[in-house]
């Protein structure tokens, strides 16, 4: 399908005469990028040209139309432009000599000797031609952020599991920790300098401020406000344009480095002179993360506390072991890297995928942490922040090294359910009853953006309250809960829990508890027994089912399951996993709308094996009157499932609640007759759809013509 025309701009006159003070505004460039991009693509499908290659080479030709947007000359004309019966080959070489001398030859410590334009002439002619007529600069805050986004994010991803931060995100991560004018700044996973950049316009707007109308003194202390301001990246481009960027825009020399931050050993003689341990007064950053790119360097790991295995040893401790690790999430070494490059009382905000606030394989991170300094906030971010670029969901972590540590002290926690677009990017507006938009004093429509005045709302934050409904609270370090660091977890699921512990009809246990008092059978580890994968080789072999998440619903099992096996890949399995009658299925793995769901199995449901995303969990007849159909009935209770939605992390489109099951709490009623009132009911329901299921399968035309 051909690319929809470019309609923004006239481009019906394409003259010599075309001035600066003439140039367009915009107000979506964004979309303008994505028409370019599909005209690309129309053109270039077919061809052998490197993708990576070529976006890299459009960003080098946007910065020909900054430099010439930002040079100054006597007669303002733009050089940047389809002079009028110019062939393309003329255009292409007029581009390629003003890249050689304006920009390759001004920031010659940047682009290398070789480099030069090596687009197409047909390519060079088409950018040119449909931006000629815009101001960049005037258009966009972040040209080079909204650019990435539609020509190089989606390499960038693939290649080394990167996502630029949404502007939104990086504005109020900055208002949040307000540096002041003479702070120093890193970025140790930089990008393009996001971070960098909003840090420079932030403490631009202190220096109008505090020097007013001195004007030659206010530039000199922009200039010499971007010595303050370091990035580290370790692919070369984007390092490079990060440090071009800075220099366009300030006039000034940036403290651009491409290393590898997590191997100081490596640096080259300027970064490590630079980038020095103990002295930087803040660090913004969203390092790469993912389980595709691991730490598996043993010469890396080594220089870490997190490259060393750790071990529980109570509660509330753990302990470094002398083993090192096999491999590490990047982020998790970025975390300690951060903490190590900061000075005392520096301060860190950090985005990480949320399930680092809440794994229990993950608390070594927080007890490592917690000896470091304080935990200052935690903003947990809805799960179209990235999109549509990842899914994954992400929180910020606000933290300040501090060798003197407060025995408790309040740490500001907030969720953000609007972030100013869906899923598909598309922007999200404040809407009135009736669908309409609403507008602001000056008729312009409001977008739904609950981080544009965050900051402030967190400065102002009442103590936490069950009894109120909250997304902005302070609470005490000494309330946070086996190191659970997810403001939903406190909001969702403690409101509740704190009123029904005041209620003497209820008595509040953990499936932990239960397990530790032999009332749910448990196997070896204190974890409740799993199922196990069977390989896809075995397949089609029989009928027995092989019965995954999907299957469990409406507390039952579908016995016409996708997949199924053969009766001897049965018998391997029957004696370990030991499936009977009031065995109770919980899911703890897959797509979010699955997790927690559960089923009991019946007489028509124990000639199965089941996937190892299921709990299989055992009731023991014991004197508490504790049986299966009362734990069916309390895993469904709203409460219960909040604290399931509570602790699921997602990762991508994976879920996982994993063995943070045990620390769900049950409210159980103590009254023996309570009890066994809710099991008969229960039971009832079970029998019912088991009659149901029974009659279903017996149907025949014997049954009515016999």
């Amino acid at each position: 399908m051909p690319a929809k025309s470019i309609d923004f701009i006239d481009q019906s006159k394409e003259s010599t005469l075309l001035r600066k003070r003439d140039l367009k505004i915009i107000h979506n460039i964004k979309e303008l990028f994505v028409l370019i991009n599909n005209h690309l693509y129309a053109k270039l499908k077919y061809t052998d040209t490197d993708t990576r290659t070529r976006s890299k080479e459009i960003v080098n030709l946007l910065f020909c139309k900054l430099i010439d947007e930002i040079n100054k000359t006597d007669d303002d004309f733009v050089e940047f432009c389809v002079r009028y019966n110019e062939s393309e080959q003329d255009l292409f070489s007029r581009i390629q000599n003003f890249f050689i001398h304006n920009v390759k030859k001004k920031y010659n410590n940047i682009f290398g000797e070789q480099e030069q334009i090596t687009l197409n002439k047909e390519m060079v002619h088409l950018i040119v031609k449909e931006i000629q007529h815009i101001s960049l600069l005037k258009s966009s805050k972040d040209i080079l952020s909204d650019s990435f986004e539609i020509f190089v994010s989606k390499i960038l991803k693939d290649e080394a599991g990167q996502f630029f931060t949404p502007s939104n995100v990086i504005k109020f991560m900055i208002n949040y920790l307000d540096p002041e004018i003479d702070s120093k700044i890193l970025d140790p996973a930089c990008g393009h300098g996001g971070f960098l950049l909003e840090s420079k316009d932030y403490l631009w707007k202190k220096i109008i401020s505090k020097y007013k109308n001195q004007k030659e003194l206010i530039e000199s202390k922009k200039i010499e406000l971007i010595t303050s301001l370091y990035g580290i990246d370790k692919d070369l481009f984007l390092a490079k344009i990060c440090k071009l960027y800075l220099e366009i825009l300030s006039g000034g020399k940036s403290n651009i480095f491409c290393e590898d931050t997590l191997d100081p050993k490596s640096y080259r003689s300027e970064a490590t002179e630079s980038i020095i341990a103990d002295s930087f007064d803040f660090i913004f950053t969203n390092p790469p993360f993912g389980a595709k790119i691991p730490i598996n360097n043993k010469e890396i790991l080594k220089n870490y506390d997190f490259g060393n295995n750790w071990k529980a040893v109570s509660d509330n401790e753990w302990e470094k072991q002398t083993t090192i690790v096999k491999q590490q999430p990047p982020q998790i070494l970025f975390i300690e890297r951060c903490v190590q490059l900061l000075k005392e009382g520096g301060k860190l905000g950090i985005v990480l995928p949320e399930g680092v606030f809440g794994n229990p394989t993950d608390r070594y991170i927080w007890y490592f942490l917690e000896q470091k300094g304080k935990i200052l906030a935690i903003v947990s971010l809805h799960q179209n922040t990235f999109q549509p670029f990842t899914c994954n969901k992400t929180s910020i972590l606000f933290f300040q090294k501090q060798r003197e540590i407060p025995n408790d002290y309040e740490i500001d926690l907030a969720i953000v359910d609007n972030v100013g677009h869906d899923k598909d990017g598309k922007i999200q507006y404040k809407l009135n009853k009736d669908g309409s938009k609403k507008l602001d004093e000056e008729g312009n429509p409001i977008i739904n953006d609950d981080l544009i005045d965050l900051h402030l709302r967190l400065r102002n934050a009442e103590k936490f309250d069950y009894l109120k409904n909250q997304k902005v609270f302070r609470i005490n370090f000494k309330q946070i809960k086996c190191d659970i660091f997810i403001p939903n977890y406190y909001t969702g699921v403690e409101k509740e829990l704190k009123r029904l512990s005041n209620d003497q009809n209820f008595e509040l246990r953990t499936i932990k508890d239960l397990i530790n008092k032999k009332i749910i059978y448990t196997n070896k580890g204190g974890y409740l027994p799993r199922g196990d994968e069977i390989g896809s080789q075995v397949y089609g072999l029989g009928d027995i089912p092989f019965i995954r998440t999907s299957e469990i619903s409406n507390w039952s099992i579908n016995l016409d399951p996708h997949k199924s096996t053969s009766e001897e890949v049965y018998k391997q399995y029957k004696e370990k996993q030991n499936i009977e009658v009031g065995d109770i299925l919980l899911v703890k793995d897959g797509g979010p709308n699955l997790i927690g769901k559960t089923a009991l199995i019946t007489e028509l449901d124990t000639k199965i094996i089941i996937q190892s995303h299921l709990y299989q969990i055992k009731v023991i007849q014991n004197n508490e009157s504790i049986d299966p159909f009362l734990i069916l009935f309390l895993l469904n209770l709203d409460v219960v499932q909040k604290q399931i939605q509570a602790i699921t992390f997602i990762q991508g489109t994976i879920a996982t609640i994993g063995n943070r099951i045990l620390d769900v709490i049950l409210p159980i009623p103590p009254n023996q007759i309570k009890k066994s009132e809710i099991s008969n009911y229960i039971k009832k329901i079970i029998e019912n759809k088991t009659q149901t299921r029974k009659l279903i399968q017996n149907i025949s035309l014997d049954t009515f013509f016999n």
